[in-house]
């Protein structure tokens, strides 16, 4: 019997941002059903509607920042695992996000290292520290390629 595919959503309002996000999702998932979004409204209206297993969600977003669509996901689909990727490197900010009950925080920056395995570990529900956080400082122009 075939496995289902996973379910993703990634949001975050740079495009090239959500290319590198895929393309790191496809490497990792064998079978990966991808919907997207721009900004923090839609993501709480796509999260409804698709039901993702795992929800790549940016906080810097228009509409609805990614701590307030958490919020406003958890109530429309539970179930959802949540990974914020985001260049804010905050402690306030990423506490309230694992206050919310994300899977991970992972910087921007760290992206592409840090991200198969955190992938990994929330859809596997294995152990994950609760907070992935690398060293060093943050500019503003980093990307994931």
């Amino acid at each position: 019997m075939a496995r289902s595919p996973v379910r993703v959503l990634i949001v975050d309002d740079l495009k090239q941002l959500r290319l590198a996000a895929r393309l790191i999702v496809l490497d990792e998932l064998v079978a990966a059903e991808i919907t997207e979004s721009e900004d923090g409204r839609s993501a709480v209206r796509l999260a409804q509607l698709v039901q993702p297993d795992l929800i790549l969600l940016d906080i810097g977003l228009p509409e609805l920042n990614g701590i307030e669509a958490a919020k406003q996901i958890r109530e429309v689909s539970p179930a959802s695992k949540i990974v914020f990727v985001t260049q804010n490197d905050d402690a306030e900010i990423r506490d309230a996000a694992l206050e919310i009950g994300a899977e991970a925080y992972v910087l921007k920056m760290n992206a592409r290292q840090e991200l198969p395995s955190v992938i990994r570990a929330a859809l596997c529900q294995s152990s994950l520290p609760r907070s992935i956080l690398s060293k060093g400082t943050l500019s503003g122009d980093e990307s994931w390629s």
